[in-house]
């Protein structure tokens, strides 16, 4: 654990901690990168804080307050989103300073009071609340839905910086700066993946939540998570493009495979997509961590399924795969199924009630038993053509 404390504006302070021993973030997803965890301090003729950090971190996050206040209280408590990552601080920072007021929504006080058996004293924000600090004021804008119900924003005039909760926040820890430009493609990828895992299933709301914003000047975004955003139209623009989302020239191949069959036939389907001058991109599972099949998951107009047998059912990852498509709200998308047994191929048709539910076209199906011959590799690389020109019609309509 490390911990970066930083006034990137007179008298407002980023206390951001790394957290590099989180393997899975949200017990799912794999974060090898690390993740940090910002909190935000104004001190004006009141003092606010603005989110907290995971409950581990409570002591540190403190330490770095009481230095910074200087023996001044802590005037108010801004709770975005009451997620643990974010309010695991929360009893201790009450215990600490008994007589804040935190402000929240009223959705937000429920969810903080259901988490944390504290008393305290609040505030309940709705759309358009202001409140004056000194020399500045803040704005409170309800963004439910990104991606709880809670979740709330607030800007401050004057500076003209958005602090966004999670929204337009990333994997990774800050280790090699705290701005995004200290990143350059590597945030951007972090930040693609981050929204594919957590925000994805309510892209929805994205432009609702921008567009709500979009009489404010916004010169800085200050996330929950990553680093500070200077390049504010191009986050804006490349969520309001993941929101659709823009769909990529490619075809996902996801498959299972327990002794090397059912990896031998995607490599045919995989032949067949690059012959039309598409991307294959080709991940197994479980091998693949979650966190990276979604986000191509995310973008991928047409996937390949590869499916063994197994015990009469389809293979468990795969059924995790349609799971998530169904949960992040994966639809309209054309789908390739190459199931495989030994003495005989059923899991194509235990998968087709999921798919119907994702609204997808199964645009064509190759069973195989055993090792893949003779007929088998013509099917194969003929549903990796089909399946690549799928892909290819549908980018060149977007």
């Amino acid at each position: 654990m490390t911990i970066n404390t930083y006034e990137f504006r007179k008298g407002i302070y980023m206390i951001s901690v790394n957290d590099l021993r989180t393997r899975l973030f949200e017990s799912l997803w794999d974060i090898p990168e690390g993740i940090a965890y910002n909190a935000y301090l104004i001190i004006d003729e009141r003092t606010v804080l603005i989110d907290g950090v995971k409950g581990i971190y409570s002591e540190v996050l403190i330490g770095e307050v009481k230095k910074l206040l200087g023996g001044r209280g802590l005037d108010y408590y801004v709770v975005h989103h009451g997620e643990p990552d974010h309010s695991g601080s929360f009893p201790k920072l009450i215990k600490e300073y008994p007589n804040v007021k935190v402000i929240t929504t009223e959705v937000g006080f429920k969810i903080i009071r259901s988490l944390y058996p504290v008393s305290f004293n609040h505030i309940t924000v709705s759309d358009g609340y202001e409140l004056i600090i000194g020399n500045r004021k803040l704005k409170f804008f309800q963004t439910p839905w990104l991606h709880w119900p809670d979740t709330f924003m607030t800007y401050l005039y004057g500076d003209k910086i958005l602090f966004s909760g999670d929204a337009f926040g990333s994997y990774g820890a800050l280790t090699n700066g705290l701005w995004d430009k200290d990143y350059g493609d590597l945030h951007l990828s972090l930040s693609k993946r981050y929204f594919a895992n957590i925000v994805a299933a309510f892209r929805s709301h994205v432009p609702k939540a921008i567009n709500k914003l979009s009489g404010y000047e916004i010169d800085l975004i200050a996330p929950a998570h990553g680093p500070l955003v200077g390049k504010v139209s191009d986050a804006v623009n490349t969520y309001l493009r993941w929101s659709k989302p823009e769909l990529e020239r490619k075809v996902l191949i996801i498959y299972g495979s327990m002794y090397g069959n059912l990896e031998e036939a995607v490599k045919h389907v995989a032949k067949g997509v690059e012959e039309v001058d598409v991307d294959a991109v080709v991940m197994k599972v479980p091998d693949t961590p979650i966190t990276y099949l979604v986000r191509e998951l995310f973008d991928s107009p047409a996937i390949v399924l590869g499916i063994p047998t197994y015990d009469g059912s389809a293979f468990p990852y795969i059924s995790l795969v349609l799971n998530l498509m169904k949960i992040k709200r994966f639809e309209g998308r054309y789908v390739g199924i190459v199931s495989s047994g030994l003495w005989s191929a059923v899991a194509e048709s235990k998968v087709m009630k999921d798919l119907d539910e994702v609204k997808a076209t199964v645009d064509g199906k190759v069973s195989i038993l055993g090792h893949p011959k003779g007929d088998d590799i013509t099917k194969l690389v003929d549903l990796g053509r089909s399946l690549g020109r799928r892909a290819a019609e549908v980018v060149s309509k977007q």
